[in-house]
């Protein structure tokens, strides 16, 4: 990709003009030969004729136009050759695949500025996919070989294999399963790569937070339901401004958790009140809680503690939420005890800052 040849226009430029101003120096110098060749020879005539003068003039102009015309054209070079040549050498870094390149915008040509700034814009959103897709190739092929080998090591057994129905049941459930946790895992790489890769919140809005807990729950109630959990609600009317999405990301993750890791028949008790500048959210469960190595690296990508107390997960939920915290200029505190159940208290802030 070469969509400019800066040197080779600056050759052009130069000689162009060297040419111009030897010409026009060309065309003085026979004129002045023409005026007074027969004075010329003889500068005692010339002088006498008053001549003298006008030639005298004719030089001093010939050496001021040379120096304002070199003075110009360094301008000239360093106004707009310059930057084109920064340019250049800026496109061949990403001819090469380096995307982390920026050019300086400090120029004086307001053309030349909007051209810098769409180029880093570029680079930027360039450098952006490939670090997604660089993020999403190392974090899924993570752990991505666990379930696929679990997949195809049962699947031979079921076609090598006459076995009983029961056995064979089995094995069916088990490959839907791992098939079911390579979709989540992979929406769930995407999701957290975008949200690494993104600044700040975008498409915020004003919106109940009480009532988007309690659409969560009815999200959720199949899980709640097969445990036959006791839902204890205790939510204030609360209204935030922030993505809508994005929070309801944190409830689907850490409700979903608190669901996952309660005993049979247990109670879930979620809590919504205001404090101060912040949204409080309480979510507490009676489970197999958490020891202190797992609470300190639960925001870990693929970290799923002990994985004998809870269900299968393929660790990113946590992170996701995490992020997204950050995004929101909220934060996360977590308290647990092993078989004692896990506290999760989350602040988001009402309004965000400007």
């Amino acid at each position: 990709m070469r969509l400019f040849r800066i040197r080779t226009l600056k050759v052009r430029l130069i000689i162009s003009i060297f040419v111009i101003i030897t010409s026009v120096y060309s065309c003085f110098a026979i004129a002045i030969l023409l005026a007074y060749q027969d004075n010329l020879l003889n500068l005692e005539k010339v002088y006498r004729s008053g001549r003298f003068g006008v030639l005298l003039l004719i030089v001093i102009f010939f050496v001021v136009s040379s120096i304002i015309g070199g003075m110009i054209f360094y301008r000239f070079n360093e106004i707009f050759l310059k930057p084109l040549d920064r340019l250049s050498t800026a496109l061949k870094q990403v001819e090469t695949g380096n995307y982390d390149v920026a050019v300086s915008t400090d120029v004086h040509i307001r053309e030349l500025r909007r051209l810098m700034e769409g180029f880093n814009r570029m680079t930027r959103e360039i450098s952006s996919v490939e670090l997604l897709k660089k993020d999403f190739i190392s974090y899924f092929s993570h752990e991505f070989k666990t379930p696929i080998t679990s997949i195809r090591g049962f699947s031979r057994l079921i076609l090598e294999h006459d076995l009983e129905p029961q056995k064979q049941q089995e094995y069916i459930d088990i490959i839907y399963r791992e098939a079911d946790r390579l979709i989540g895992m992979s929406s769930n790489v995407l999701t957290l790569t975008k949200l690494e890769h993104q600044a700040s919140l975008n498409e915020t809005k004003s919106f109940s937070l009480d009532e988007q807990l309690r659409r969560t729950l009815l999200l959720l109630e199949k899980q709640w339901s097969e445990k036959q959990l006791d839902l204890i609600l205790d939510m204030d009317e609360i209204e935030i401004d922030s993505n809508e999405e994005m929070v309801k990301q944190i409830w689907i993750n850490v409700i979903g958790n608190a669901i996952n890791y309660s005993t049979h028949q247990g109670k879930l008790k979620i809590g919504c009140k205001q404090d101060g500048e912040f949204a409080k959210v309480r979510i507490r469960d009676y489970g197999a809680g958490m020891n202190d190595l797992t609470r300190e690296r639960i925001f870990e990508k693929f970290y799923q503690g002990d994985a004998s107390h809870g269900a299968s997960g393929n660790g990113l939920g946590m992170s996701i939420v995490n992020r997204i915290l950050d995004l929101c200029d909220g934060k996360i505190v977590i308290k647990s005890q092993v078989d004692k159940g896990t506290t999760v208290i989350i602040y988001l802030p009402l309004t965000l800052a400007p």
